[in-house]
């Protein structure tokens, strides 16, 4: 049995693929009325093709990439409080989805939580930070994260990690940092 999405990090030969899942977004967004900034999302994706770009990661269902996104472990985004910057959490920088696999944002946030409710220390919380009213609304009423608090235009929203115990029938993968998931849950895993 091997689950039907898979999630590894994103290589050279995956820039093709992002470069179309890119102009899928754009196109989207286009349809929507809302303006895409093409040359900075180009730009997240370029050092792909020198393989000099550890960040990225996909989610595939079958061979096709479904969905890019990129974390920083290091920090909260700009505009977090004081408070929040001293708990430990990782920045979900970039999410973006084929506009064609509607579900993809939430299999993607429910994997994240399940993989860092996995470390020995996990963080207290994955956050973003969003300017759209609408995608905010979006992220929380469908991918399930909340809104830590609102600020200048920004949406500030938080998931914590919590273990998804069955998730690797559905999404096989490998974590990003290389630690292994419990042997139980490793059947199907190998990218």
């Amino acid at each position: 049995m091997t689950a039907p999405y898979r999630v590894r990090a994103l290589s050279p030969d995956d820039f093709p693929q992002a470069s179309c899942l890119l102009a899928a977004r754009w196109s989207r967004e286009a349809a929507r009325g809302r303006p895409a900034d093409h040359e900075k999302d180009y730009a997240l994706i370029l050092p792909l093709r020198t393989g000099d770009h550890a960040g990225l990661h996909g989610m595939f269902e079958d061979d096709e990439l479904v969905a890019m996104w990129e974390l920083d472990p290091t920090s909260p985004d700009p505009g977090w409080s004081a408070a929040d910057g001293q708990e430990a959490s990782v920045t979900l920088l970039l999410l973006y989805t084929d506009p064609a696999h509607r579900n993809s944002g939430r299999l993607v946030s429910l994997w994240l939580a399940d993989h860092f409710a996995r470390r020995a220390c996990p963080p207290v919380w994955l956050r973003c930070s969003v300017s759209d009213r609408r995608l905010a609304a979006h992220i929380t009423g469908t991918w399930g994260w909340r809104e830590g608090r609102r600020e200048g235009g920004h949406h500030f929203l938080q998931l914590a990690p919590e273990l998804k115990p069955h998730l690797d029938l559905l999404i096989a993968r490998n974590p990003p940092d290389g630690s292994a998931r419990p042997q139980a849950l490793t059947r199907i895993e190998h990218s």
